[in-house]
């Protein structure tokens, strides 16, 4: 019995590469949102600070606040990112079985 496991293999890798591609945009668009959304608060704390209205500390504690607030956003995208990982390997498992169990049948 010849199984060609090469090209099965390759077919489950662009089955689970396939399965990442159609995911990865929500994923960068969700990124460039959070950016989009911390942008006019840091900015007008960048502002602030060099017209002098904030001192250093000031500006530092706010800093720490928006990189507190990113982080909590970015907690979804690690979520994301898990669901995507989930698909790749599921897709990535039924294209072997697939591939296999075709490959056996069509040998016997």
């Amino acid at each position: 019995m010849d199984i060609d496991i090469g090209a099965i293999l390759q077919t489950a890798l662009g089955a689970a590469t396939d399965a990442v591609r159609k995911s990865a945009p929500q994923v960068e668009d969700y990124l460039r949102e959070i950016a989009h959304g911390h942008e006019a608060a840091i900015r007008s704390l960048a502002e602030a600070l060099a017209r002098g209205d904030i001192d250093e500390a000031t500006f530092n504690d706010e800093m720490d606040d928006e990189g507190r607030t990113l982080q909590a956003e970015l907690q979804a995208v690690a979520v994301v990112t898990k669901a995507i990982a989930q698909r790749a390997v599921n897709a990535f498992r039924d294209a072997l079985v697939d591939g296999i169990t075709t490959a056996v049948k069509a040998a016997l």
